[in-house]
């Protein structure tokens, strides 16, 4: 018989465990985060296009008062400004572009591709991996809140 190491397949089992809990957290974080910014802008663009065809039409209806179209209007500003604040189609495309790279390194993960090839560093390179998406997609937010930050600089259309 050859020499074999001796691996406790409890301490094995959870680290790996760990690695793979971290990245299908980390899936599941984008996953939903991405749907809720996808629901969002979807909800603001749909609510906005009703309002813009609801100003004239109200003017037109009823011309004795003035007082709905300009409601409108300024409900049709309000979901504007939320648009530009909360910035939920960017957001839905940055959680979207992370959530597909996660579940790139869980794929190669699963099938023992590069860098996931050496047993003994493939959960290691997965929490790495998953680590550096995430703070990739950390630094872009980063980026974002010190470009609004600039003076002078007006909210992103």
């Amino acid at each position: 018989m050859g020499c074999a190491m001796v691996v406790e397949p409890n301490e094995a089992r959870t680290e790996r465990s760990y690695a793979v809990e971290v990245a299908d957290g980390s899936y599941r974080w984008y996953l939903v985060a991405a749907k809720r910014s996808r629901r969002s802008h979807r909800i603001s663009e749909l609510t906005t296009v009703v309002l813009s065809a609801a100003i004239p039409l109200a003017a037109l209806l009823v011309p004795n008062w003035p007082q709905i179209p300009a409601i409108l209007g300024s409900l049709l500003v309000v979901i504007a400004g939320c648009r530009a604040v909360f910035q939920w189609q960017e957001n839905y495309l940055r959680f979207s572009q992370a959530r597909e790279a996660v579940e790139e390194q869980r794929r190669l993960y699963r099938v023992g591709a590069h860098p996931y090839d050496d047993p003994a560093l493939r959960d290691v390179e997965l929490v790495k991996a998953v680590t550096r998406i995430e703070g990739d997609e950390m630094q872009r937010w980063a980026q974002i809140a010190q470009e609004r930050a600039e003076p002078g600089r007006s909210l992103p259309n």
